[in-house]
């Protein structure tokens, strides 16, 4: 009988690539339950981008330890970005924990788990170089939707951040590599490929010595067989014209950048050792508007970051009602340890980061809900993700939406609607995140 593994994956889509890669790695030799009470053997992909994603990871942790006090688990592994930060502490802290693996777990996920079959701890913070060819993967994101992993690491070195630490310094996958895997993935029939890196705009710098996601993109586009191409987290300082130019080139392409600004005043920006200024983001998002105005544009900011002033929030919600962003997320600073920023004088309390976060989700409301109305009576091609059993209506997603982070599109339909199948919808209402329609005549 086959042993049983449970496994969660916390965090990221970057994460959740890796977590597929080790599903991959162990696919021959066990079984998959969803339900850990149910496994034989526990393993836990970890986050600890911010304190939030800390917390989670510590304590998904700590009700496995519990479990397999119970008896209900045999052994339990830890991966991921937490280990890799903070293993000896995480070893002398978690001692029911059988095995420490590092961001690279999936190079050697196999042998963790067969010597914790064996009783025996197994402890790995394993070279973070990347593989050469893409390891097969067990894709956990519904048909048709895949993400493929461009590059690793970053050299960005934003003041705030520890991925740097955690992940290491960029390293890009070469073109062929990436697009064999891509050709792959769309052969067994996942026709929307989402391109993820932590700055996706500056891929390809470390290998060719210049920047190469216009080329690589361009390439893959007319892979057949692939419906859309998505790219997510360019740097707003690496995303040039010619960039632009190659996705408008292409209808497989989608017009959505999500490029992370973070901020807005000047002043903080340097803080954050961020190239952005503000003047930059306004001549970026000139540009691209000016190319196309279907273009969907996305963004991240942080508030509360020290030094930040009331002024200097008032300013970001006066430059949210200027830009107009189609989509927001916010963050509340987190002051993490060994970064540069978390030194710094002039920390926010955190119901000061909440008040001003709040503030500007209020704002961006209010945006969201004049872009989703101004697309009514537009027609989209939706790609629909299931039905809603309150409502009794399909949902889905348009090029507008990016999966997992964006509102959905509801369609009142009598016809049966096929998941994962495309489907032809105008919009007949607009609210603040989500759109409804129905079936084009």
């Amino acid at each position: 009988m086959r042993l049983k593994l449970g496994v969660i994956s916390l965090g990221c889509t970057k994460n959740r690539v890796d977590t597929e890669t080790m599903l991959g790695a162990l696919s021959k030799e066990f079984d998959f339950v969803l339900d850990i009470e149910k496994a034989d053997i526990a393993i836990i992909n970890t986050c600890c981008f911010i304190n939030d994603a800390k917390e989670e990871s510590i304590n998904t942790i700590l009700e496995a330890e519990q479990l397999k006090k119970m008896g209900c688990l045999k052994g339990l592994i830890v991966t991921g970005c937490l280990t890799e930060r903070f293993s000896g502490d995480l070893e002398n802290l978690m001692p029911k924990v059988d095995a420490f693996l590092g961001v690279a777990a999936y190079k050697d996920i196999l042998e963790a788990v067969h010597t914790v079959m064996d009783g025996e701890k197994h402890y790995s913070i394993e070279d973070k170089t990347i593989p050469a060819h893409f390891w097969p993967r067990t894709i956990t994101t519904p048909l048709p939707t895949a993400y493929v992993k461009i590059a690793e690491g970053c050299d960005n070195n934003c003041s705030y951040c520890v991925i740097p630490q955690v992940r290491g310094h960029l390293q890009s996958r070469t073109i062929e590599d990436i697009l064999s895997e891509t050709e792959s993935l769309v052969q067994s029939g996942y026709t929307e490929i989402v391109f993820i890196a932590q700055d996706t705009a500056l891929y390809g710098l470390d290998l060719y010595g210049e920047p190469k996601l216009a080329e690589l993109i361009g390439k893959a586009a007319v892979i057949p067989g692939i419906k859309w191409l998505r790219l997510l987290y360019a740097y707003p300082e690496h995303i040039t014209e010619q960039l632009i130019d190659t996705m408008l080139k292409y209808k497989t392409i989608t017009h959505y950048i999500d490029m992370p600004i973070q901020h807005f005043d000047n002043d903080i920006l340097a803080a954050m050792n961020r190239r952005n200024t503000y003047e930059s983001t306004r001549r970026l998002i000139g540009m691209i508007r000016s190319k196309s105005d279907d273009f969907i544009l996305r963004t991240t900011l942080i508030t509360g970051f020290p030094g930040e002033t009331r002024r200097d929030a008032k300013n970001m919600y006066d430059a949210l009602k200027e830009f107009k962003f189609d989509r927001l997320g916010v963050f509340k600073y987190s002051q993490e340890e060994g970064t540069p920023a978390a030194g710094l004088p002039g920390q926010i309390s955190e119901d000061e980061k909440e008040f001003r976060r709040d503030a500007l989700m209020t704002v961006q409301a209010g945006i969201s809900l004049e872009k989703n109305r101004q697309r009514i009576g537009g027609q989209y091609d939706v790609l629909v993700e299931g039905l809603d059993a309150e409502s009794g209506l399909y949902y889905g997603r348009s090029y507008a939406e990016a999966p997992d982070i964006d509102g959905k599109i509801f369609i009142d339909s009598k016809e049966k609607l096929i998941t994962g199948e495309f489907y032809a919808v105008c919009i007949t209402e607009g609210y603040h995140y989500d759109l409804k329609g129905e079936l084009c005549e």
